[in-house]
């Protein structure tokens, strides 16, 4: 069975380079619903097809894959465990130019290992957890019925994929580009859980 992991598209926040995390209600901007409808286009013009469609519950995610399941007939199933990584009290700040908090937020993003997880924030080692257990648990039982399913997250999510499908360290967490409603394409059956491409843009 082959998995779809996209990122939603743009938001506000995505361009005002600010940390989003748990932060549930924030939204496609106009160019993030075209991004959206875009790569639904591009979907279906590759003859894609899928068996089932589950997003993150936060809302730019499950607007990008109400979009996207709307022109590919299918209903979008939220799952938690889908959410991206809570970082608790950093949440709204902004990350660039290294505008950061303080020392302990940075090294989230500069040095993962040395990052503490505090304040109702999410450790990097939680988040795998949930996720993998979303692979295990509800997506592997499917491969006996399905060929194709598409999951809609988030950046912190897509990344969290790639360490578990390929070992890569903690240390390696945030290398490489993840444009927004970017894919990483995984396979999933009884050989095990292995990653075939990333960051493939369909718009």
């Amino acid at each position: 069975m082959e998995v779809y992991f996209l990122r939603h598209g743009e938001t506000a926040w995505n361009k005002e380079l600010r940390i989003q995390g748990s932060t549930a209600w924030t939204d496609l901007t106009e160019d993030g619903v075209r991004l959206a409808e875009s790569t639904m286009r591009g979907l279906a013009a590759r003859g894609l097809k899928f068996d089932r469609l589950f997003t993150s519950p936060y809302r730019r995610a499950l607007h990008t894959a109400r979009i996207i399941g709307g022109g590919l007939g299918l209903e979008p199933v939220a799952d938690d465990r889908l959410c991206e990584i809570s970082f608790g009290p950093y949440e709204g700040t902004r990350y660039s130019d290294g505008l950061f908090a303080d020392d302990n937020i940075r090294a989230c993003f500069r040095n993962p290992p040395a990052y503490v997880a505090r304040d109702g924030a999410e450790s990097f080692e939680t988040v795998a957890n949930r996720v993998k257990d979303f692979i295990y648990s509800e997506l592997k039982p499917l491969a006996a019925t399905c060929d194709r399913v598409l999951v809609v997250a988030h950046g912190g999510i897509l990344r969290t994929v790639v360490g578990l499908a390929t070992g890569r360290p903690l240390a390696d967490f945030w290398k490489g580009h993840q444009p927004n409603c970017c894919a990483h394409i995984a396979t999933l059956d009884d050989e095990g859980f292995s990653l075939v491409a990333q960051s493939v843009v369909f718009s």
